[in-house]
């Protein structure tokens, strides 16, 4: 995710083996990005994170843009110190690039992916990466996308030991036929165990297309963004965010750091409606789904700038009637009557931010033995209580009768005796709640978690 993270710093000059510390080092005083400019953000992140060594001393080599490859395709690869640990990163969408992401709901491959392709079999061979090496293939936004495609498409699928797609989108049913095709189910399905999803709670583009990461490989992250920030929820400097309160100021703060936050249960509101949109558009034929997409990319490149697509792509009436007469009204339709839509528009209106919410189930994770040393400390404060309150009713009733106020204070240790005995039952039904926990955990710890 840091190294993610650098690709969208647009940083294009770092020599062939420098490493990351020395990189994010020499880029203190720039203005973009340690003089408080447009990556601010994305530098204090890797500010903070390349002080860990393991981060720091990644090596930088085969830049994509040293390589003769378009400026869609931002491409870098990375190398521990010993290069038992090879990383290839590919940035999110590119510039020209939006274009592409609408193709790739409806076709099964498309050109940027297939530049993708081409770079990571291209780093192959040019560093000759060997099974004994760990190689991890990785990408943010479209940028997770196509190292999801790499890691189906490649001949190299026997080196990649995994990928991590970080809110990158899914694919087009075409996609999906066509590998089924090609492999086979057996082939397909362990292609697919490689993939690793990771998602901002509240992240819009990693709900569209169909997903063909396993559930269980995905986890959602704490992004603490003001609703109105909507393009924060899939930004990646989000995930390494914390709001803090400014005293000064009155207000919440947003501050950056070098880990990424907590896993929370689930998708937030706008994850969930994001994911029931993307559902039904992909229920649209194919010709249809094809012009919503084209014209909702096409917008989307227009707010940066350009008019057409890296390839050319360009909108037609047709894409636009698709829209018009499809896709508004799925879009309409989703927010105001179904319940994803619904949840939505409430908790914009009254709530602060968007978060996760917890699932249905839960895997419980708990170290035992700590537990257990739990278990016996109430057990042991339980019986010192015990013993205590039996010395202090043997020295009550020791006093004799005819000393002064001795009826009274008699009386009173009988009543804190009273007191500490049902402290005593307290405490022993805790450590017997807790014990049960305990057996329970180391149950389902040694058994399988469906059975129970």
């Amino acid at each position: 995710m840091i190294l993610d993270t650098f690709m969208y710093l647009d940083y294009k000059e770092a020599l062939d083996g420098a490493s990351l510390k020395e990189i994010i080092k020499s880029l203190e005083g720039h203005p973009d990005y340690g003089g408080g400019g447009a990556h601010a953000g994305e530098y204090t992140v890797l500010k903070e994170a390349v002080k860990n060594d393991e981060i720091g001393k990644l090596s930088v080599c085969c830049q994509s843009v040293n390589m003769g490859y378009d400026k869609g395709t931002a491409a870098c690869t990375f190398k521990s110190p010993d290069e038992s640990s090879v990383y290839v990163v590919y940035r999110g969408t590119g510039d020209g690039e939006w274009p592409d992401n609408g193709i790739g709901m409806t076709q099964a491959v498309t050109v940027q992916q297939s530049h993708a392709l081409a770079y990571f079999e291209e780093v192959m061979e040019t560093i000759n990466i060997s099974k004994d090496q760990r190689l991890i293939v990785t990408g943010h936004s479209k940028g997770g996308n196509k190292a999801q495609f790499v890691t189906m498409e490649t001949k190299y699928n026997d080196f990649v030991d995994v990928c991590y797609s970080v809110d990158g989108q899914g694919f087009s049913e075409e996609a999906v036929t066509e590998w089924k095709k090609k492999y086979g189910e057996e082939e397909y399905r362990e292609r697919r165990e490689k993939l690793q999803g990771i998602y901002g709670e509240n992240d819009y583009v990693s709900a569209l297309g169909i997903s063909i990461i396993p559930k269980e490989n995905i986890r959602y992250i704490e992004t603490p963004v003001e609703k109105s920030n909507f393009v924060g929820y899939h930004d990646i400097k989000y995930m390494f965010a914390t709001l803090c309160f400014d005293g000064s100021r009155g207000c919440y703060v947003t501050v950056f750091g070098g880990r990424k936050n907590k896993d929370v249960g689930g998708r937030g509101e706008l994850g969930e409606y994001a994911a029931a949109l993307s559902e039904g558009m992909m229920k649209l034929p194919s010709d249809k789904r094809d012009g919503c997409a084209a014209v909702i990319m096409q917008l989307m490149e227009a707010m940066a700038g350009s008019k057409k697509g890296i390839n050319g792509e360009k909108l037609t009436m047709k894409d636009v009637k698709d829209f018009a007469f499809q896709g508004i009204p799925l879009i309409s339709d989703s927010l105001l009557k179904e319940d994803e839509g619904k949840r939505l528009l409430t908790c914009l209106g009254t709530k602060e931010m968007l978060s996760g919410r917890l699932p249905g189930s839960l895997v419980l994770q708990a170290k035992t033995p700590g537990l257990w040393n739990g278990v016996y400390k109430w057990k042991e404060i339980a019986g010192q209580i015990e013993k205590a309150m039996e010395e202090a009713v043997k020295i009550a009733e020791s006093v004799p009768l005819y000393m002064k106020g001795a009826a009274s204070y008699y009386h009173r240790i009988k009543l804190s005796a009273a007191r500490g005995s049902e402290l005593v039952k307290s405490m022993l039904k805790l450590a017997q709640f807790q014990e049960e926990a305990v057996r329970s955990y180391e149950i389902w710890d040694s058994s399988n978690l469906k059975d129970y």
